[in-house]
């Protein structure tokens, strides 16, 4: 709820409340000590079930802070896009507080967690000092890890303002990241920080015109384990369009992908398609030791393909089954004979190196 701070002559506000909240919300230390207070109008709900969200926003410039209330309506609308039920009172029921602080400089926060899939550019930045809305969640009274970071295209606002002839810096960065947020997909990470598979999937079922996002409700969608989840992927590998990314998102799946990876490795007519599904078995080779991993790469030594190769050969190195060191060193004996200098045979001896170490270091010294 946007902050609204009194004027000097109103007895009605506690000061030092509000002081208070402004260094838990811009992260400065608080020398006061309080008794925790108990939000009892947050229902206990787990993750997977959040529905109703209490929007928080704060918006500060090198002015101070500002009163802002757009900001907060845009994330609202952007939340009830993904589905989730907004509410902007403290006193109405909700299930967890999204807190979004735009800033026209960022203040340092440290790092944070981050779902595999999140994009580079909205990682949060330990280098980025300009225009930044911090987006973060507390549940119960009690702050998340995860963060997400949404910035504007341009660092020094006061630059860019006087650019676009704009008179208030602070008051164009606060637009521009407004604009942003009404953009970003920041309710789709939070759907998949909190594990809501249905929500997701329901989203990437209706947005049939939308390639982009679907592409990324898969990648999404990879690392949570649910048969609801697998089959969804499983399916859209059957789409042209969205085959490359379901197949990396397989590999997300783990070992019940297995089976569906090895038929594309054995059967696709698309050596891209071959190369990703192999790749996705790599990653699951890593905490993963059937059986049926050691054949598929033991296959793929054999392919005249070196990136193939490649990927084959550090999934030996990842299962530990030594019986893979004889043909992976007659593999090594080939590509060190091999005068090429190309990337995939470089890339392929590097591998073999670290894969014949990981098999026998003595042996390979």
């Amino acid at each position: 709820m946007p902050l609204s701070i009194p004027s000097l002559g109103s007895q009605s506000f506690p000061y030092a409340t509000i002081i208070l909240s402004l260094w838990i919300w811009i992260g400065i230390p608080a020398i006061l000590s309080a008794a925790p207070l108990t939000d009892t109008s947050i229902q206990p709900a787990p993750l997977e079930q959040v529905q109703h969200v209490l929007v928080e926003t704060l918006a500060l410039t090198e002015r101070g802070v500002q009163n802002f209330p757009t900001l907060q309506q845009v994330v609202s609308d952007r939340l009830a896009k993904a589905g989730f039920t907004p509410v902007q009172e403290v006193t109405t029921p909700h299930d967890i507080i999204v807190r979004v602080k735009c800033e026209e400089q960022k203040t340092w926060t440290g790092p944070s967690k981050h779902r595999q899939g999140s994009h580079t550019s909205a990682a949060a930045s330990r280098l980025w000092k300009g225009p930044a809305c911090q987006i973060s969640y507390h549940q119960q009274g009690q702050p998340a890890l995860w963060n997400w970071e949404v910035r504007t295209s341009f660092e020094d606002a006061r630059d860019a303002a006087k650019a676009a002839g704009a008179t208030n810096a602070g008051l164009y960065a606060l637009q521009e990241l407004q604009a942003q947020l009404n953009q970003d997909e920041f309710p789709l990470y939070l759907a998949a920080e909190w594990g809501q598979t249905d929500r997701l999937i329901h989203l990437f079922q209706q947005g049939t015109d939308q390639l982009d996002r679907r592409r990324l409700l898969l990648q999404l969608l990879g690392p949570l384990n649910s048969p609801a989840a697998f089959s969804t992927i499983e399916e859209a590998t059957k789409n042209p369009e969205l085959a490359m990314t379901a197949i990396t998102a397989l590999g997300d799946q783990g070992e019940v992908a297995i089976p569906t990876l090895v038929n594309i490795v054995n059967t696709s007519k698309s050596p891209e398609h071959q190369l990703t599904a192999l790749k996705g078995l790599g990653e699951i080779a890593k905490h993963s030791a059937i059986p049926t991993l050691y054949d598929v790469f033991i296959q793929q030594l054999q392919s005249q393909d070196p990136r193939m190769q490649t990927i084959a050969v550090r999934g030996l190195g990842s299962l530990g089954d030594l019986r893979a060191l004889t043909p992976i060193e007659a593999l090594n004996l080939q590509a060190w004979s091999n005068p090429s200098t190309h990337e995939d045979i470089q890339a392929l001896r590097e591998a073999l190196n670290w894969s014949l170490f990981q098999l026998d270091p003595a042996s390979h010294f």
